[in-house]
């Protein structure tokens, strides 16, 4: 735009009376132009609405070269200028709309108005510079886009490196690097639940994963599609596509959706959708094997996150009976008297002993006798409540925490318990209710004297011990 008002500004200096009313259109043109591009929402607008400002360009040249005596002017290399610029900016569409531009521009005066401005010996020159923006605008373009992918694969790298090592969860960022290396609006992460369900587990910002569900048993869909068979789909216009889901492109708002599968070592662990808001013919290979490099990336990051998963549930778990271990009973403990005391809700505490275990260890053996406690564990936990705590307190014998529970209730429910002892063996439990003062210690202490009162008194049943009265 600089360089057509530099020119208007040349031409008004020096115009005569014969080109004035031409280079004062030219300015009048270049005025609207620039009060176009300064105060049109072009944000707001379709994408081809920004082609305008180069075309009205167009218009100010032709002015300004016919002012300055046709086809002998010095101007037309100034046409260039917008197809450089749509080179460099604009869309494919809009590159060959201003080629087209450009040959009216240098053409359409030989034929229209003709000698003596426009003589028959400039068309050699107006085709070779049509030629010559024809040949230079889409190689212009096909460098910047690679330029730009480029630089969209060293951005989705580092992307990739700060969610490896960052200490949260990686999949949004991948999700946000694999929208990055194919020019994407967006990306979606599906991973199976326990039911077999494709859940959508992270993605780009801005989207509701909680919509987002794909069951493969019973869908015919793209991405229940790549599930099943591992390999890789891309739909260039959902909207016409049979294996779209209308779905994904109501809530997303998706148009061309590449699928591609997430595996590691031969397991499918997820689905990575890769979508964008305009329909597209095809994805460069160059995009196609970066969105393979992220997906493989999520694959080993989901591998890494069920281990720290598994390793933590370990660290706070017994191994053989999946109740919490002592160190994950001493964090409930502390935490559930905490909240009792400021509160002032009751907690009651029991402690349960499985009566005569070492003779049922001599008689069946000791894989039967792990048996008994993983059973015990599930039979135990069909009766507790989802914040009740049950941990193995050491051997055969277990602890519970009951949180809102007085003494009263604590009874009944060991009662119950008593009950559900497998293999028609039996247990005793000593039960005992935080008072004011009581420490985890004091507390445990005095359920192992309600324990062994209950051992004394015969086994299978509940022992109780009060907490002190405090002077």
């Amino acid at each position: 735009m600089s360089v057509a008002l530099v020119a208007v500004v040349v031409e008004l200096w020096g115009a005569v009376a014969s080109n004035l009313v031409v280079v004062a259109a030219a300015s009048i043109a270049l005025a609207v132009l620039v009060l176009v591009a300064w105060v049109v929402p072009w944000d707001r607008l379709p994408a081809w609405s920004e082609a305008l400002v180069p075309l009205g360009y167009f218009v100010v040249v032709a002015l300004l070269r016919h002012a300055r005596g046709g086809a002998s002017a010095g101007y037309p290399p100034l046409v260039m200028l917008p197809i450089i610029w749509m080179a460099l900016y604009g869309t494919r569409a809009q590159l060959h709309i201003a080629i087209a531009a450009l040959a009216v521009t240098l053409l359409a005066p030989l034929v229209l108005v003709g000698a003596p401005f426009y003589p028959s010996d400039a068309w050699g020159l107006s085709l070779l510079t049509v030629a010559i923006g024809a040949l230079a605008g889409p190689m212009i373009q096909r460098l910047v886009e690679q330029a730009r992918q480029r630089t969209a694969d060293i951005v989705a790298l580092g992307a990739i490196t700060r969610a490896l090592t960052a200490g949260a969860d990686p999949r949004p960022e991948l999700c946000a690097a694999a929208a990055a290396v194919a020019g994407a609006g967006f990306a979606v992460l599906f991973e199976p639940d326990d039911d077999g369900v494709l859940v959508a587990t992270a993605g780009t910002v801005g989207l509701d994963l909680d919509e987002l569900r794909v069951d493969p048993q019973t869908e015919t869909a793209a991405t229940a599609q790549v599930w099943r068979t591992g390999r890789r789909l891309y739909l260039a216009d959902a909207r016409t596509d049979p294996r779209a889901s209308h779905r994904l492109a109501d809530l997303t708002g998706a148009v061309a959706v590449l699928v591609q599968p997430v595996t590691r070592d031969g397991r499918r662990t997820a689905v990575l959708l890769v979508c964008f808001p305009q329909a597209r013919a095809r994805l460069p290979e160059a995009a196609l094997d970066m969105v393979e490099l992220v997906a493989a990336e999520i694959a080993a990051a989901i591998d890494r996150a069920d281990l720290v998963a598994l390793l933590a549930a370990q660290a706070h778990t017994d191994a053989l009976t999946g109740a919490a271990n002592r160190r994950s009973w001493d964090e409930a403990l502390d935490r559930e008297l905490a909240r009792a005391v400021r509160t002032g809700d009751p907690l009651t505490v029991a402690l349960l002993d499985m009566d005569h275990f070492k003779a049922y260890n001599d008689s069946f053996g000791h894989n039967a006798g792990d048996a008994l406690l993983r059973d015990l564990v599930q039979a135990l936990r069909t009766e507790l409540r989802t914040g009740d705590v049950i941990a193995r307190w050491g051997g055969e014998e277990f602890a519970l925490a009951l949180p809102v529970c007085d003494m009263a209730q604590a009874q009944l429910i060991a009662a119950r318990l008593l009950r559900l002892i497998p293999m028609g063996q039996t247990a005793s439990i000593g039960l005992t209710q935080a008072g004011p003062g009581d420490t985890p210690r004091s507390l445990v202490e005095r359920a192992d004297r309600a324990l062994y009162a209950a051992k004394n008194g015969g086994r299978n049943q509940t022992g109780a011990l009060a907490a002190p009265l405090v002077a």
